[in-house]
């Protein structure tokens, strides 16, 4: 796999290489275009190290902690880059395999397993049906509930809507009552000052 990798990035490499060399104009746009990229990374970096050196350090920590712990670099590093623990599979003993004493365990406990989990799922099906019913209605009382609830709410609305409409009513009504009022207390005093 690693000389597949070395190999194939050699292979890249030269392509890239020979399509510059014979057709530097077209292929000028896409290395300016990989600079440009590059630079702003960069820049990115140097305006606010902190996260790189963050990300690195703990890197760098939980390969050296799975280091310390008996693991070897290679597994250090995957632990630290996936997240996931590599757990060495070994190969099962061929004596054990064939041993017919084992098979025969391994049988029977497998046989009684099964009719342990076969018990306690006819069990649990026996008790469904009226578990499924009850849930059933249940559910069609709550769906009822809801359904009166909003019944309700759509009453309360209409409610409230006729009542902020008596009172804007009111209100004006109010207000032209006291616009008049001043217009006649206005118009008495005009005339007793005639009089």
């Amino acid at each position: 796999m690693k000389k597949f990798i070395a190999l194939a990035s050699l292979g890249i490499g030269t392509v890239a290489s020979t399509v510059y060399a014979t057709h530097t104009d077209e292929f000028a746009p896409f290395l300016a275009n990989a600079t440009r990229t590059v630079e702003r990374l960069w820049t990115g970096i140097e305006a606010n190290p902190v996260p790189v050196l963050v990300a690195l350090g703990t890197f760098m920590l939980t390969i050296l902690y799975h280091k310390a712990r008996g693991k070897s670099l290679r597994e250090s590093v995957e632990v630290a880059a996936t997240r996931v623990q590599v757990i060495a599979v070994s190969a099962p003993a061929t004596g054990e395999a064939d041993n017919p004493v084992v098979k025969r365990a391994q049988a029977r406990a497998t046989r009684t397993q099964l009719s342990a989990d076969q018990i306690a799922l006819e069990n649990r099906i026996r008790t469904l049906p009226s578990t499924v019913k009850q849930a059933e209605k249940d559910a069609c009382y709550t769906e009822q509930a809801v359904a009166d609830g909003e019944k309700s709410l759509a009453a309360k609305r209409q409610a409230n809507e006729e009542t902020a409409t008596k009172l804007e009513s009111l209100r004006k009504e109010l207000a032209e009552g006291r616009a008049e009022l001043s217009a006649i207390a206005a118009e008495l005093k005009r005339l007793a000052e005639v009089v």
